[in-house]
This record gives structure tokens, sequence and C-alpha cells, in this order.
């Protein structure tokens, strides 16, 4: 075989590799021969997480990659080079994921070119790998299982990167013997560790499938094959619920891109090795997949740039050699114009030549670099082993106005693609996701007037900004960002130069339905939003417009009251100022950037408060100034008109609509009716006004947007808590007693027994007014207390969760009620306890002792009256930690956690988990 390439069609590879795609072959040999020629090196260390590592301790920006550089990582903003270990720590994960792709390019050029000092030099790398592999730890993981990494994801991609190197170098008659070496040492056992920790839907296990399918099909496991394409977590999964009806992944842009890339290889794999894709009930989420191709470059803004939605990195160019690969990887299973006209743009649009970067590709974990003119001698191996010998090209069209129904995306585009507006409604995005439905964006050129500054760094504090709703130009209640939950498409018309999008997200907080409404004309938009709550709420609506104000009344400095949440972001506020405007009273906005210039008039129905702050900018941008507009009511109607052409007079807001009074003559009257959107322009010398409607209904049905899952019903019936007296607390309560041990379990890399079976006892009581819970836990090993401190270095969890340690976590009987949580941590000297609380939780007393097992931690827990009349929900999670770690082994969990993984859990406990229990006069 070959995994990605029929074995038939290797001459044929071989020829195109001489002639049409002999640039690329010559570029690849080029990119390669300076590597050779340099000493191999293997890091004996592997890949770190950290706080620090791989970002610019000044700016916040991510190191430039060098393979060449392990030591000295420079900064593409500020120039300075950093030689701390972290920084190393976190280019090794670079490194090694680079050297196995290098492995891939040396394999490629030996079978296509002939090339048998690149041959050779695969083969070095792999017999390294041969010999090192099984010595790395598999232990301090963040994100699953792993040796080289800290997560399986990136495993898979290495691993999957080894497997088709390794297939290579035998298709061409190489390697026979280390063929067996690898399958031994390498692919048996990381295939056997990546398949324990199986992530479901998310894009991770999209890689984890593919590295599956590759290791399987090589070590010739072919009762594995048919699972991984067809089973609960498999690739076809993954087609028909990854991918929405539009060839979207449903977790934005950011990871479309990764997760399509992923689904290339599963898709190439299960075609190659016959698993059925070719049948007739799959054509559907075939489809999807051929569509996922274009549908990376559908919501492109005008200079090229992605938007930067969801977890997204910020401003990602497509003009980038790996963009124009994905085109040619596309053309070669459809014709679709849509990247045949994006080719002809990337490889003939006239924009200054740039470093591609592609020699430091770190496989399939991109790293962005500015924009470039770019060739087909710039694509990577996947096209010199499989993309069409002739170059396919079709006109470059404008890019008009979009609906991503599955998406819930909405853009409408002016003056043949200049001017890019933009309502993002519709699905939630599940884990990678952010609160801000109905967000509006607004770019001009390559100016972002409203902008979605997608995610920084993960181990960043800046993360709980980038993902709260005050970042976004989207609505939240009571200070708190939205609920996660999808909204629904009302209308979608569009009509020579006038567009209309209308949306409404039910239940942002609540009770609470918000609709927003966008028009753009020619020249300008109309952007209103309207909400309705059961009672009267703060209602805020951030604007991320970095202009000034125009001259008014004089501003107010304050406080800017919000949610103190994580995530309502309301923390990484600075300099807030307002002034108050009555009902119908227009604030007038204004400035310029990058030789545009952008006017907005914004009013409310309500009395309202004006507030001027600065918050963090977009990932390694400077702070930004930002406004939001604040009112309060049950109901009530906001809106603003945004002229970024210059054309309008004066504005005037009417209790049914928008005037707008055009600067060269004329005025557009706008109304909305129930589903209809009437404008009647008038012009310079017309007798009578030419009206236009826009009407909810197109040619077809608009769908909604899928529900949110349903809550995980409470199967458990309350147990009983026993009452007893204040006096009667002795030195060891008598109450219920429950145990954990190996079916509590959530286990990092070590199971239960190979973690020493750490096990617990908890005791709970009542009194009149608090909960008494006593824990005794057990371990083998010595217990590990962390001491206090304010800074932890390894991710932006409190540092806290990685020590020996309690977590509880309450809440009231009632399924909407908050959970209160406490992350408790003893003393090493005496038998305080140091104890951290969520927002709202009161204070509790602690006291700890040691005991010949172990040691015991008891709690004095208030209760609400709610509690103590109508029964609490309770969980209780122990926290264990080893000498040889920096990050906790495992956890043991009151609720269960048979087959759980500790990863991403931090100090947080899903409100359905916890256990109902009932405080009860009559129990024992």
């Amino acid at each position: 075989m070959t995994l990605l390439l029929d074995p038939r069609r290797v001459d044929e590879r071989r020829a195109a590799a001489r002639g049409a795609l002999g640039p690329l072959a010559a570029s690849l040999s080029d990119d390669l021969l300076p590597v050779i020629e340099r000493d191999l090196f293997i890091p004996p260390e592997k890949a770190r997480l950290s706080r620090v590592g791989g970002r610019c301790p000044d700016d916040a920006a991510l190191l430039e990659f060098d393979p060449s550089s392990p030591r000295l990582h420079r900064c593409p903003q500020c120039r300075r080079s950093h030689s701390d270990e972290a920084h190393y720590r976190w280019w090794i994960m670079g490194y090694q994921l680079w050297l196995a792709e290098r492995a891939v390019h040396g394999a490629v050029l030996g079978l296509l070119r002939g090339d048998v000092r690149a041959a050779a030099f695969s083969e070095r790398i792999l017999e390294e790998y041969v010999a090192r592999y099984l010595g790395y730890p598999n232990r301090d993981n963040v994100l699953g299982p792993s040796r080289l990494f800290f997560s399986t994801y990136l495993e898979s991609i290495w691993l999957l990167q080894v497997a088709v190197a390794t297939d290579l170098l035998e298709a061409n008659g190489r390697a026979v013997k280390l063929g067996a070496a690898v399958r031994d040492r390498i692919i048996e056992p990381g295939r056997a560790m990546i398949r324990q920790y199986d992530e479901g839907s998310s894009n991770r296990q999209v890689w984890n499938n593919a590295a599956l399918l590759a290791s399987a099909a090589l070590v010739g496991a072919t009762p594995e094959l048919e699972p991984l394409v067809w089973g609960p977590s498999g690739l076809m999964s993954h087609l028909a619920r990854g991918l929405l009806g539009d060839g979207t992944w449903f977790e934005g842009e950011n990871y479309h891109l990764f997760a399509h890339r992923g689904l290339w290889y599963g898709v190439q794999l299960a075609e190659r090795l016959e698993l059925g894709l070719g049948e007739a009930f799959a054509a559907p989420y075939m489809k999807r997949f051929e569509d996922g191709f274009a549908a990376s470059f559908a919501t492109a803004l005008p200079d090229l740039t992605l938007p930067s939605r969801r977890d997204s990195q910020y401003a990602i160019s497509v003009r980038q050699w790996r963009f124009a690969e994905l085109c040619e990887l596309g053309l070669v299973r459809e014709d679709d114009p849509r990247l045949a006209g994006m080719l002809t743009r990337l490889y003939t649009d006239d924009i200054p030549r740039a470093p591609t970067g592609r020699a430091m590709s770190t496989a399939e974990v991109e790293r962005n670099l500015p924009a470039s003119k770019l060739a087909r001698s710039d694509l990577g191996w996947r096209s010199l082993l499989l993309a069409s010998p002739q170059l396919r090209v079709a006109p470059a069209a404008a890019p008009r106005s979009l609906l991503l129904e599955g998406q819930g995306y909405a853009i409408l585009r002016r003056g043949e693609g200049s001017v890019y507006l933009a309502l993002d409604y519709g699905h939630s995005g599940g884990g990678h996701g952010h609160p801000d439905r109905l967000n509006l964006q607004l770019a001009q050129g390559s100016v972002r007037w409203l902008d979605d500054m997608g995610t920084g760094s993960y181990v960043d504090p800046t993360l709980h900004w980038y993902r709260s709703t005050l970042a976004h130009n989207a609505p939240l209640v009571d200070g708190r960002s939205q609920r996660p939950v999808h909204g629904t498409l009302r209308a979608f018309d569009e009509r020579d130069d006038i567009g209309w999008v209308d949306a409404e997200v039910a239940e942002i907080s609540p009770g609470v339905t918000v609709r927003r409404s966008l028009i753009a004309m020619d020249g300008y938009a109309i952007d209103v939003v309207e909400w309705n709550a059961p009672r009267e709420i703060q209602f805020d609506l951030p604007l991320h417009l970095d202009v000034p104000p125009a001259a008014q009344a004089p501003w107010s400095p304050g406080p800017l009251g919000g949610g103190t949440g994580l995530e309502d972001g309301f923390e990484f506020v600075s300099s807030p100022a307002a002034r108050s405007q009555g009902a119908g009273e227009v604030t007038r906005l204004g400035g310029t950037r990058g030789g545009f210039a952008i006017a907005a008039w914004v009013t409310s129905s309500l009395d309202h408060a004006v507030w001027r702050a600065t918050g963090p900018g977009a990932p390694g941008r400077p702070p930004a100034s930002f406004y939001l507009i604040r009112g309060f009511g049950a109901s009530g109607v906001i809106r603003t008109v945004l002229d970024w052409s210059g054309s309008i007079q004066d504005v005037r807001f009417t209790d049914g609509g928008v005037v707008v009074e055009r600067a060269a003559g004329g005025k557009d009257v706008h109304e909305r009716r129930t589903d209809v959107w009437r404008i009647e322009r008038t012009t310079p010398g017309s007798d009578a006004p030419v009206s236009t409607e826009l009407r909810r209904l197109r040619d077809a049905p608009i769908p909604d947007s899928p529900p949110p899952p349903p809550a995980r019903p409470r199967r458990r019936p309350r147990m009983a808590v026993p009452r007893i007296s204040a006096h009667g607390v002795a030195a060891s309560i008598r109450g219920i007693e429950l145990s954990m041990g190996e079916k509590h379990y959530r286990r990092s890399e070590l199971a239960w027994k190979d973690a020493g079976a750490p096990t617990a006892r908890v005791r709970l009581a009542a009194t009149d007014t608090s909960l008494i819970v006593e824990i005794d836990v057990t371990k083998s090993a010595p217990f590990l207390f962390a001491e206090a401190r304010a800074f932890n270095e390894l991710d932006n969890e409190h540092p806290d969760i990685n020590s020996d340690g309690i977590q509880l976590h309450l809440a009231e009987a009632e399924p909407e009620s908050a959970v209160l949580s406490w992350l408790l941590v003893p003393e090493s000297a005496g038998d305080s306890v140091r104890i951290t609380a969520s927002e709202g939780a009161p204070p509790l007393g602690a006291r700890w002792r040691g005991t010949p097992s172990g040691y015991s931690v008891r709690c004095d827990v208030p209760l609400s009256p709610s509690m103590r009349r109508a029964g609490l929900d309770l969980d209780i999670i122990v926290n264990e930690m080893s000498p040889d770690r920096e990050r906790r082994r495992g956890q043991l969990v009151l609720s269960g956690a048979s087959g759980e993984w500790i990863y991403l859990r931090g100090n947080r406990q899903s409100r359905d988990r916890l256990v109902p229990f009932l405080i009860d006069d009559a129990a024992p």
C-alpha cells in the first residue's frame, strides 16, 4: 500500500515531480538540504505547557519558531530574544512536530524524486525515535496522555507523520527492518495510549482518529478500522455532526481549518482502505466535507484575513501557502470554481513577497505568518504527492453577501466586497464558542471598525476577557455574560444594494429574548437591538468602536459595575467614564483610521447611560477604548446608524423608524414592520420616493439553528443527612457515611491501582445552621500540600488545584441555583486550612489533622434556609498529588468518575453532577 497514495499512481506522480510540479519538488529539496547537513538533535525532555513558555513577556506575542534555535527565541513584534527555560520546553512541541514532518518530507522526495539523501535522512529520524520514544514520560499532561507532548492530539499528529513516513519509505523499497522496529517501538505503544482517550465530538478526536486509522492499517489491525470510521466518535460521526449543513465545522473558522485538515487525512485513509465512504447514504455527509474546502474562505474579510470568531487566532491571513495547498487538495477531489477563483487571487494578486515559513512548518499545527505573494512552488509535500499537475484557474469574482445557515452567520458585503457587515447569531460553538450571540462586525478594507478579537493564550488570564460577552459587540443582561444558547434566524433578504438580516436569541439570560436587525445600504448601515424580559433588567450593549465621541456633555468618571464571574469581563476594564442620556437622545461618535472614516449615531428608547472605557485590545495589540450603552427596563430598543462612506448629512430617529438625510441630497426613510423592512428613498430632483420592501421569506424556508442539548435529568433519590444538635458535634461526627474508591477515581495517566489506590470516607451531618463535612483521605504516598502561591506558572487555574486537598461544590435544590465552591488546602504547619471561595460563597470553617493512613479535613459549611428546608446538592472532590509531578495526578469524586479523565477540570464541577441530599430530623 501507501496510506495516502494509490501505489498504481506512483509512476504518474514521479512524472509530475519531474514535469509540471518540478519547481515544487526542487523547492522542497532546497528546504530540506540544510536540515540534512546539520547534526540531528532530538530533545531529551518532553514538551511543557506553561503560562510563560512561547510568549513574549513584554507584549504577549507568540514567539517565532526556529527549529535551529532551541534556546533563543525572538519576538516578532518587539524583536527582542528570550532564553527562559520555559520557552525551550514550549519550543520542543513545535520542534518534535517539525522533525516528524521532515521525516515525511524526506520520504516523499525519496519516493518521487529518487533523492537518496532525503530518504536516508527520513530513516535517521525514525531510527532516533525508535531508540528514544518509550523513554519519554507519560505524565504531567494537560489534555490526555502523551509522551512527547502535553496533549494527546499533538501525539496523534506526530504519530500520523511517523506512520506516513514509514509507509512511504517502504513503498520505495527501503526501511524494511526499520519499519518493523517503528511498528514495535512507536506505532503499537503510541496507538495503545491514544485510543484510551476518546474525546467524542471534539476537533481533537478528528486527529486521534486519523492517527489510529493510519497506525492500525500499518500494523494490520484490520478489525479496528471500521469502528474508527463508523463508530460513535468515528470519522463519519464527525462528518455528520461536527460539520454543519453548510460545510463549516461547528466551532468556528479557526477550528474549521484545524478539523478539516484532520478530516482530510481521515477521508483519504478511509477511501484508500475502502471503508464505505462511497456508499449512497454517506453522500450527503461527504458533500459537507467537499464544501468544507471552500467554506474555509467563505467568511474572509476584505483584506483576505479571517474573522476572529470564537477561540481563533487574531486576523489570520488567507495569503499563506497552507491555504493555497488547501485549495489545491480540494480541487483534486472536485472542480470547484470557488477554490479555483481563490487560487487565482493567491497566485496573481499584486502584493509583496514575504517569507512563507514553509521550511519551519510544524506538521498540522499551524503557525500563522503575514500575507505573501504565492506560487505553486510554495506548496507542501501533500501537493507534491497528490495535487493536479496542471493548475486549474477560474476568474476571481468579487465576494458577495452570504448566509451560512448551519453556522448561523450572515454576511452583507458592499462596495464589491470592500465593506463587510456580519451578524453572528446562530450556533453557540460548543466548548470553543464564545457567549456572543448577535455579535455585530464591520470591516472596511483592512480596517476592522467593529471587531471580534478571537482568543489569545489559553493559559493567560486574558482568556477570560476574550471569552466574555463584554469583549464583543453583543448584548448582555445584568452585567453577566450570555448563557451558551443558539439563536434563530428570522429574516435574510438582499435586493440590489440593500440587505437585511434579522435574528433573535431566547434565554441569553433566564426569560430574556433579544432581537437584532441589521440593514446594509450602499454606504451605511442601521442596527436595531431590542429586548423583552419578564422583569426589569440591566441591559448592556457594548460597541467596540475605538473612535472619540463628538463634543457633547462632559463625561463623569466612575465605576462600571458588572458581574464578577470569571468570564463576565468587567475586571479587565479600566478608566470608565459615563454620561446620562434621556430617552431618544442621540450620542455621536466618529473618527478615522487607515485612510477611512466612520461616523455613528446611537440612541435608546429608554433613559440610559453611555459609558466609555478601555479594555484589552486584540491579542498582542495595545489596549483599546470601547463604548457601552446601558439601560434599565423590561423592554427597550437601542438603535445605531453607522456611516463608513461620508454619505450621511444627518440622522433622525422616529417612533416608527429611522430617517437618514443624505449629504448629496435626498433621504431614506426606514420602517420595520412584523416581517417586512420598508425603505422609501428620495433622490434630488425626483418627484416621488422609490419604495423597497425586504421580506422575511426567501425562496426556501429558513431553518432554525439546532436547539441546545437538554439538561441531564436527575436520577438519584435524595439521601438523608441527619440533623444533630450543635452541642452534640463531637470529635468525629455520627452521620451518613459514604466511601470513595476505584469507581470514583478521575485519572490523569495512571489508573487507580497504579496511582496507589487512594480512598476517602465522607461523613455528613447537619445542625440548624450548618452542614458538617468530615473527609478522611487514605493514600499510599505522603500527602503533599502546596505552599500558598499568588501565581500559577502552568496555566490560569488556581495554583491550589495542584495539591493534595479538597473541593466542595454546593447548591440549593432548585435546578437553576448557582453552585458555590470552595477549594481547601491544609497548611503544613498547624491545623489550619487555606480556603479559596467562588463568587457568592460564604465563609466556612475548616480544620485538618494527620492520620496514620493519610489526613482528615473537617468543614462547617453554612446552609441557606432553602437548603435546610428543601434540600441541597453536593459534590466532594479529593485532589491528589505525587512527588514526581507538577500537576495533580487524579481526583476522587463523590458523585462517581468511572472512566473519566482529570484534564481541564480545574476547580469546577457541573451543576447536574451534584449529589442530592435532604436534611432529615428522623435520620439515624
